[in-house]
């Protein structure tokens, strides 16, 4: 069966994956980075689990009333993992067991080591085919490709298969069968933007966090930060097929694990609970009190991140007649720095700034305070909404464009993820580092 072949809802049911080496990020703590796409499932809550084995934070989602998960999480001794489907892999019909794995994984699996333990110890062969990415407190960083009746190892930590440290995952496994690789465009400009971000020193987890899933470049070369259109009203029909963000790209988790001699439990997961072009991330932490702010929380099978990230990635992909291929790209990006991701990318700005405190103070004193974190998080429920309130209910009922607020609210960041002082150009710092916009 051929790539053109596939049913659409394979293509649908895309994800994209990074993981980094302790030595190829500027402060020594390993990555796993998952950008998830579901052809329904909209819905997405994080939640803390501690029925059975370890005590770990997931994300799972929801699909015609059942929710279905876990698709990426940590656990108590700071073993993460998320996972991507594998259509080049045969034998596994439906891939039952991709979701199970994952779950036995963070409940009984504290490494590398012990998850390869699991999957030999399965009866063979196994309803399985995907690619999983590991990372855990030993520094230990590595996809598994799993099949039904086994494995292959690529290690993040061995220069000949990572010569920089980093690996990429999309929708097919190099193990499998390379006439069918699901996903190319999405692994191709996988590799772009870790080129470029290496390239000009800025390969970092703030980085990765607010650029990768909204990265505008498409591998055959498009480049819509450079066609952005003049203003929010300047309606631009374009094709947005093959980039790492979709229309179907329904949330994205960055998961920052620890370096040698911290303890496992300032594993910290950056989660983006939604359409991550019109969704803010925000950071989570394992404490003995299973805080998680109240925006993350479903209610009644509701998530408000999500029902706001889906109100406003209605006004980016506004056209019935290609519905999931071509957006507004003014209402998405533009160079006035109305657009809706540009408005995110701010909101965030400010989340990620005290937030980053927070858990540089928890790293210092070796624990994470709940009180401070509580505090954050009270602070956080009410700054997410009274700056959605502020930037977006206007556009979402369909009110005239309330327009950019100061730009004084704009920052800058080194690559330690530091806040800055000079806030002059967001297109050339927040969103995008290429030097041609540095030097616009």
């Amino acid at each position: 069966m051929t790539l053109l072949a596939l049913p659409f809802c394979m293509r649908a049911l895309g994800c994209t994956l990074i993981i980094a080496a302790a030595s190829a990020t500027e402060d020594g703590r390993p990555m796993l980075f998952k950008n998830r796409d579901s052809s329904n499932a909209y819905m997405v809550d994080m939640r803390i689990d501690q029925q059975e084995g370890f005590r770990f934070i997931a994300q799972y989602a929801l699909r015609e009333d059942t929710w279905e998960g876990p698709w990426s999480g940590y656990n108590e001794t700071g073993f993460c993992i998320a996972n991507s489907l594998s259509y080049n892999y045969s034998g596994a019909e439906y891939a039952s067991m991709n979701k199970e794995i994952l779950d036995m994984a963070l409940r009984h699996c504290a490494t590398a080591t012990e998850f390869e333990q699991l999957i030999d110890r399965l009866e063979k062969p196994v309803d399985v085919r995907a690619n999983y990415a590991v990372i855990d407190a030993l520094g230990n960083a590595a996809f598994y490709e799993v099949g039904p009746y086994g494995y292959t190892k690529y290690d993040a930590n061995d220069p000949q298969t990572a010569p920089g440290g980093v690996l990429i995952r999309t929708n097919y496994s190099l193990a499998g069968d390379l006439d069918r690789k699901v996903g190319e465009d999405r692994w191709k400009a996988a590799e772009i933007f870790v080129s470029e971000a290496m390239a000009s020193q800025q390969f970092n987890w703030r980085y990765i966090l607010q650029n990768l899933p909204r990265y505008l470049v498409h591998s055959n070369g498009t480049d819509l930060y450079a066609d952005a259109p003049a203003t929010w009203d300047d309606e631009r029909p374009t094709d947005f097929d093959g980039y790492i963000p979709r229309h179907s790209s329904t949330n994205a988790v960055l998961m920052q694990g620890v370096k040698a001699g911290e303890s496992p439990l300032l594993t910290v997961m950056w989660s983006i609970s939604g359409p991550p072009v019109s969704t803010v991330a925000l950071p989570l932490m394992l404490t003995a009190n299973n805080l998680l702010p109240a925006k993350t929380v479903m209610a009644d099978n509701r998530s408000w991140l999500c029902e706001k990230g889906q109100a406003l990635k209605v006004i980016i992909f506004p056209y019935q007649e290609n519905a999931t291929k071509q957006i507004d790209l003014s209402k998405l990006y533009n160079r006035e720095e109305t657009g809706i991701m540009q408005r995110i990318v701010r909101i965030e700005g400010e989340i990620i700034d005290r937030g980053y405190s927070v858990i540089e103070n928890a790293r210092e004193s070796g624990t994470v305070s709940e009180e401070s974190l509580a505090d954050y998080y009270a602070w956080l429920d009410k700054y997410i909404e009274q700056e959605y309130e502020s930037d977006f209910d206007a556009i979402i009922t369909g009110i005239q464009n309330p327009g950019w607020r100061s730009r004084q609210h704009v920052g800058c960041w080194d690559i330690s993820g530091k806040r800055q002082s000079n806030p002059q150009s967001y297109r050339g710092v927040m969103i995008r580092h290429r030097q041609k916009y540095l030097n616009h």
